[in-house]
């Protein structure tokens, strides 16, 4: 992992590279994954680099992945009233 600090272009935060638990949910679905980024030492409003976002990119095809398959379970159980 890349090493050094940053300065924050809008607050002029000290930000140090780190991983920390972020949660990502998309439509009902929730993931928690390890996201690199540069936090400041308060808060979790970091600031990150394309190779960061493929991080949470994943994260969304999961999560897009899981309500699919939510999505297909719930529809096969559903019975067709015409046909019952």
């Amino acid at each position: 992992m890349e090493k050094g600090i940053k300065i924050h272009h809008e607050t002029g935060e000290i930000l140090h590279r780190d991983i920390r638990p972020i949660e990502f949910s998309y439509k009902g679905e929730k993931i928690t994954v390890n996201m690199p980024g540069w936090y400041p030492d308060e808060g979790d409003e970091g600031i990150f680099t394309q190779d960061d976002m493929d991080i949470s990119d994943e994260a969304l095809r999961i999560l897009k992945a899981r309500h699919a398959e939510s999505l297909a379970k719930s529809n096969f159980n559903v019975t067709n009233p015409v046909l019952t």
